[in-house]
């Protein structure tokens, strides 16, 4: 994958993130890095101010900065912002964001050494992270806390993650794999640590994410309407036609394809005197809405992920250096927060129609907990009672994650950084709102599974190859057990993307 051309995609980020794919910087980008670079040597020749450069940051940007301190100022800048707490993050969401600090440097507006971006390159293919902590980013002057961390790396300091190794010493593990620190001469400590790059990187792994989520729930949800016998006419074309809500509407075709050759939806029976359940008639109405949003959220996220977002930024073409504030994270931020309500949403309408599932009041006539006992042996086996805990656990955790992060500002750095946008908490929590839906998902298309099969095996062909992969991995209740494995095993069908790969061998895409 060639970076610094500004089309990189949240795929890119995927695939480098998880996958580890080869990265290289492109002819084109090379050439503005080296632009970009004598630009800057040409300014400073000229004795032009540029803040963090020949000025302190911040509150004490009034304070100069001469030529023979730039390499201890700028270790210095990294060194007390890399104070980072808590447990690290991921090494997916670490390389990430290296992929995309690489990438943003290389567009050539930063005015750093080419040598720069090629070190963060070989780390990354040669699988070598930096340990971030978790807290410490506002967001503001872009992620100071998580960005100085892995500039601390590049310095030839802190700790990093090999494939082979824990946390150990960088500079060892740079002698190692033949890599050189960078000793920085100019503004290479500042251009590191400006920027969105930690929590868009956060940001474009959840979008991923969740759109596997979303489609895997798209198959619940039909196995679901299959087990409690809904009505399809709540499917209807024409119906979500004329509100005109595309999002709306995908969902209803989709589900229409996943129940199309179904025996047990009503299909013969009248609607207006036995109406479904908003959480059974109204999907399309309810989670048309999450996948409007995660579109939108999709383009903001793989607009910043190509942005230049440091502070100065060094305009060769027009000859000038630009001061402003592209670091500050609240357009990502304000899409995190309204991703995690569409994906709190979601698991809203999940966890309700478990609750339907299992409760023999409203499953019609499906046994209590799923759990198929005979009238000899009523009440001996719980059968999901205890998950059903699980899922309204997740739910009100979900709750109380759902306040928003964006709009929780503190002022900083002696109020010169006054509105911060929280942009790596907003990915946090949507981050772990995303993992209890990714359950609660979970949950629903085990006991899905299990109701089709009480019902005797008229389900369409898209639900008997979802039940098939299901059974593959987890067994049919017949005894009460621990069903925490299950869970875990229903997860990593949805978060592989397997589930619905195997679905749509029968059922097609839209």
């Amino acid at each position: 994958m060639k970076i610094g051309e500004p089309s990189l995609t949240i795929d890119d980020v995927e695939a480098v993130a998880s996958r580890a794919q080869h990265v290289e910087v492109s002819p084109q980008a090379r050439e503005q890095l080296d632009r970009s670079y004598r630009f800057l040597q040409l300014l400073v020749e000229r004795n032009v101010p540029i803040y963090g450069l020949s000025t302190g940051c911040g509150p004490l940007a009034a304070f100069p900065i001469v030529a023979g301190q730039r390499e201890a100022f700028q270790r210095n800048l990294v060194r007390s912002h890399a104070t980072g707490l808590g447990e690290p993050h991921t090494s997916e969401s670490v390389r990430a964001a290296m992929l995309l600090r690489a990438h943003v440097l290389a567009l050539g507006f930063s005015g750093v050494d080419p040598a720069l971006v090629d070190l963060i390159v070989r780390l990354l293919n040669s699988g070598i992270h930096p340990v971030v902590r978790q807290i410490g980013s506002v967001g503001a002057s872009g992620d100071l806390v998580e960005l100085a961390q892995i500039a601390l790396v590049l310095f030839g300091e802190g700790q990093v993650h090999t494939s082979s190794q824990g946390p150990h010493d960088a500079r060892v593990a740079l002698a190692a794999a033949g890599l050189t620190p960078l000793t920085p001469r100019f503004r290479e400590g500042l251009a590191l640590m400006n920027g969105t790059c930690f929590h868009s990187a956060m940001a474009a792994l959840l979008v991923a994410r969740v759109e596997r989520l979303v489609s895997a729930a798209h198959i619940a949800a039909a196995m679901s309407l299959e087990a409690l016998r809904a009505h399809p006419e709540g499917l209807d074309e024409s119906l979500h036609r004329l509100r005109g809500q595309s999002g709306q509407q995908l969902v209803a075709a989709r589900l229409r394809m996943l129940v199309r050759d179904s025996q047990l939806l009503r299909r013969r029976e009248s609607v207006a005197d036995r109406q479904d359940a908003y959480t059974v008639r109204c999907v399309p109405q309810i989670v048309g809405p999450v996948v409007d949003t995660l579109h939108e959220v999709r383009r903001i996220v793989e607009n910043e992920i190509n942005a230049a977002t440091d502070n100065p930024l060094f305009i060769v073409e027009e000859q000038r250096v630009v001061h402003g504030g592209n670091f500050h994270g609240q357009p990502v931020a304000l899409a995190l927060d309204h991703l995690k309500t569409a994906v709190i949403e979601l698991g809203v309408i999940c966890e309700r129609r478990i609750a339907r599932l299992l409760d023999s009041n409203l499953s019609g006539g499906l046994p209590p907990f799923l759990i198929d006992g005979g009238s000899a042996h009523a009440g001996l086996r719980s059968g999901f009672m205890g998950l059903q805990y699980c899922a309204n656990t997740l739910a009100a955790d979900n709750a109380v994650l759902a306040a928003p992060s964006s709009v929780r500002s503190i002022p900083t750095n002696a109020n010169n950084q006054d509105v911060v946008s929280m942009g790596v908490l907003a990915a946090r929590h949507a981050g772990q709102v995303t993992t209890n839906v990714e359950q609660l998902v979970a949950i629903e298309l085990l006991c899905s599974a299990q109701a089709l099969e009480l019902r005797g095996g008229k389900a369409g062909s898209a639900s008997r190859r979802a039940v098939d992969a299901i059974r593959k991995r987890v067994a049919a209740l017949t005894e009460d057990r621990p069903l925490t494995n299950d869970v875990e095993a229903a997860c990593q069908l949805i978060r592989s993307g397997a589930l619905v790969e195997e679905v749509d061998k029968v059922a097609g895409r839209q």
